[in-house]
């Protein structure tokens, strides 16, 4: 059978891929405490779910409008309003069927063949596989360890041509828990500015700062870039809704109206956790900082407990839920790369991990610290052993 040529274009994920080997190993009987999926462990709260069954009860279950309920993007209006100030219309919402899929939407209805986009590294693993599903180019634009991870507008600016279109920009990031900061932000959106960039900017992980670090979104430009600011949120992290499929564009209308229409034909979200989805924005929101503390004692612990380790060095996450250490001290004769590090500590401990080549950066590993204490303390001792040995 001939299939697309866009198809073998693309990788598989390869968080997915750890987390297969993990099931195999479990499937043997084998103890496994999962570090590789970026999911919430917490449950989504409760005065959230109470609407999601009334929406069943009140039978509200049949297809919505292709951009959402006008009620939820009149909610996501009032989040930008009452957090930054800053005054969009319904038409400038669109709701999707989560992060992923408002992402897919906008390469979609953005990008020509050979369009070139700014992609700052490490960067999380779906961005380049879209951009190319869609004959996009991804530039890799590297970022230092020793400056945090931060992505400085100095080298994006060295990456930019004739035929870049857009820039992303995720802060807090997936994998490395950067948090731009304000200064850096206003010269990244100077540069766009002045070199007419599109910015794709992933604040999905916006309430998960750390160490009185404060999230600096794009929405706060408004007054000067708001015809180049494409933003793009979730209730998954935030609500712990990552099952609900819920997430939102917020961008100037002509984008907005042509992503409605790539989506009339694919998918709008379903209606109940449209619903659900409303009460996470306009309910109460005692859960979040709840789950936001929880989280930062959880990192304090893992960042301790990795620059503990010999051979070890992490760099201090300001926000998200994952660190990034440097695993490179350990590549030898038995373990070469980032792959071969995570399958041998997966086999050896039972501790997954996703290697830093998946992120587009080798000599790391991704650990995530969505999970519980008791976990996190069981994978620290086991890593820590295993490390011992080798």
């Amino acid at each position: 059978m001939r299939l697309a040529k866009r198809v073998g274009r693309l990788s598989p994920s390869p968080t997915m891929a750890v987390s297969e080997e993990a099931n195999r190993l479990r499937s043997e009987g084998r103890s496994v405490v999962d570090f590789s999926i970026g999911e919430p462990d917490f449950n989504t709260p409760d005065n959230i779910k109470g609407v999601g069954h009334r929406a069943i009860d009140d039978n509200f279950t049949r297809y919505t409008s292709a951009p959402g309920i006008k009620d939820l993007r009149e909610a996501v209006v009032e989040k930008y309003r009452r957090q930054y100030g800053v005054d969009y219309s319904v038409p400038e919402v669109v709701i999707s069927c989560g992060a992923k899929h408002t992402l897919f939407n906008l390469a979609f209805a953005l990008f020509e063949e050979g369009d070139e986009v700014l992609l700052p590294v490490p960067y999380w693993v779906t961005f380049p596989e879209q951009f190319k599903m869609v004959g996009a180019v991804p530039v890799e634009v590297m970022t230092r360890e020793e400056d945090d991870f931060v992505l400085k507008a100095s080298a994006l600016e060295a990456k930019v041509t004739s035929r870049t279109r857009a820039m992303v920009v995720n802060t807090p990031n997936n994998p490395t828990g950067a948090v731009i900061p304000a200064d850096e932000m206003d010269r990244i959106v100077d540069l766009a500015l002045d070199r007419d960039l599109m910015i794709i900017f992933d604040e999905c992980y916006e309430f998960f700062v750390f160490d009185g670090n404060r999230h600096t979104s794009l929405a706060q430009y408004a007054d000067r870039a708001k015809h180049v600011s494409l933003l793009v949120n979730t209730a998954s992290k935030t609500y712990a809704m990552t099952g609900w499929r819920i997430g939102y564009l917020v961008a100037p209308r002509e984008v907005a109206r042509s992503v409605s229409n790539v989506q009339s034909h694919s998918a709008n979200p379903a209606s109940v956790s449209q619903k659900a989805a409303l009460e996470s924005i306009l309910g109460n929101q005692d859960s979040v900082s709840q789950m936001i503390a929880e989280y930062e004692r959880r990192r304090r612990y893992v960042v301790g407990r990795l620059n503990g380790m010999p051979g070890l060095s992490c760099a201090n996450p300001g926000g998200a839920f994952y660190a990034f250490p440097n695993i490179s001290s350990y590549f030898g004769s038995e373990v070469r790369d980032s792959v071969e590090f995570s399958t041998w500590l997966l086999r050896q401990s039972g501790v997954a991990v996703v290697p830093g080549s998946a992120f587009g950066m080798e000599g790391h590993v991704r650990i995530s610290f969505a999970t519980s204490m008791e976990n996190l303390v069981t994978g620290m001792d086991r890593m820590e052993r295993a490390l011992d040995r080798m």
